[in-house]
């Protein structure tokens, strides 16, 4: 099925389209961001003004055109903090509503965190920590205990809605917002948001990091409070040039840096992690619980393959020690290259790793999985190990890959002989 999520924010607009499966995993198939930065000084009790208006209709005169075009069958439209915010947040929304064919909804803070702490959990394997999504007008936090939400806040620091503050006023501004809480100060911290993916984006660029997905993907407190003090300091153009921003994020980047850094200094976060996936995905997966093997199982359903489930079951009972959940994934994975036709599944599943996202997995276990199919065709090397925070050595990952070597091509055409 072809579905749409519109998230109308404070700072831009963004139409994804997903592709979603029986068992209510997706893959995006593409998006279109317009940056309207419709609650550019807006003031709270205050209307939205009418150039600002006409952005909007032009950014959703667009995404009209590409959702008759793709003939997208289900179409969900959330306005955020400047709508609630605008005393003519309602009237625009019906105005925008009527344009487009489709209702839009002005949804609450704590609907925006709990949306967002559903598309982090679903696409994370998160069981207890402090998450949060920033956007331009507002930041939600959410407190997970046990893999289930707890307490949700959203708080009136964004970093668009903080953009012309000076960086102490800034750093005020946060920490005054932040004693209000009452959350327990855990170590772990997981981000999303357009800003906080570009800061991921960045680090993983300047570090070489092997893969070009963020999703997952973890960056010291050390190294934000380096960002934050390095991007305050150079002007937009400067920004702009650095890997991974871009002349749009470069706008407010430098602000998210700063908030996210006082974030983690008051959750005593050593590392941040970064998820893909926030509150469009939570509106997309409401109801659902979506875990590793139904991410295995999607990749599968996105190939128009019947997951070929008996060759991870066959590990799972056979091979022992921490590291058989990714050795049956990677031989899963290979599996399912192998019934694609290529000539190397080991190889295509290495480079699958490096180039797509895979979630219900951090990064580091993503990349795992990649250096173990790397290793089913003696191709994994020293240097790629290096990146792992786990000590394995490259005897264990030959070990790993010939194990899976062995199990797929016990298979032909995913029917094991």
């Amino acid at each position: 099925m072809l579905s749409a999520v519109i998230d109308a924010g404070f700072n831009s607009f963004r139409l994804v389209l997903y592709q979603v499966f029986p068992n209510g995993t997706f893959r995006i198939i593409g998006s279109v961001k317009s940056f309207v930065r419709i609650g550019e000084g807006l003031e709270e009790g205050k209307p939205i003004g009418e150039s600002k208006i006409r952005e909007a209709e032009e950014a959703f005169s667009i995404f009209k055109k590409i959702i008759d075009k793709e003939k997208v069958e289900d179409v969900k439209i959330i306005a955020t903090s400047a709508f609630r915010y605008a005393t003519n947040g309602n009237e625009i929304a019906q105005r925008l509503s009527k344009l487009i064919g489709y209702e839009m909804r002005i949804i609450s803070g704590e609907e925006e965190g709990r949306f967002s702490g559903i598309g982090i959990l679903n696409t994370l394997p998160i069981s207890g920590g402090i998450l949060f999504e920033l956007g331009g007008g507002s930041l939600e936090l959410i407190e997970v205990n046990e893999g289930n939400i707890g307490k949700l806040y959203q708080l009136p620091i964004g970093a668009l809605k903080l953009l012309h503050y000076p960086e102490k006023e800034i750093r005020k501004a946060v920490k005054d917002q932040l004693s209000t809480l009452s959350m327990k100060k855990q170590g772990i911290l997981v981000g999303s948001g357009g800003n906080a993916r570009a800061l991921a984006k960045m680090d993983l660029k300047l570090s070489s990091y092997p893969t070009r997905s963020i999703h997952g993907y973890s960056i010291s407190s050390k190294q934000i409070t380096k960002y934050s003090s390095l991007l305050h300091t150079l002007d937009l153009d400067a920004r702009a040039s650095l890997p991974g921003i871009g002349k749009e994020r470069a706008f407010t980047i430098h602000t998210a840096s700063i908030i996210i850094d006082e974030l983690m200094k008051y959750f005593n976060s050593e590392r941040l992690v970064i998820s893909a996936y926030g509150m469009r995905e939570g509106a997309l997966t409401e109801g659902r619980r979506l875990n590793r093997e139904s991410w295995l199982y999607g990749i599968a359903y996105f190939n128009a393959l019947e997951p070929p489930i008996q060759i991870f079951k066959d590990i799972m009972d056979s091979v022992g020690g921490k590291y058989s959940f990714y050795i049956a994934s990677a031989a899963y994975l290979s599996l399912i290259f192998k019934m694609c036709g290529y000539l190397n599944p080991y190889e295509a599943c290495y480079r699958f790793i490096k180039n797509s996202v895979l979630p219900g997995f951090l990064l580091e276990e993503a990349l795992i999985i990649g250096f173990i199919c790397k290793s089913a065709y003696n191709k994994v090397k020293k240097k790629h190990i290096k990146f792992l925070s786990e000590k394995i050595s490259k005897k264990e990952l030959l070990s790993y890959g010939n194990i899976v070597k062995n199990s797929v091509e016990k298979y032909v055409n995913g029917v094991r002989l």
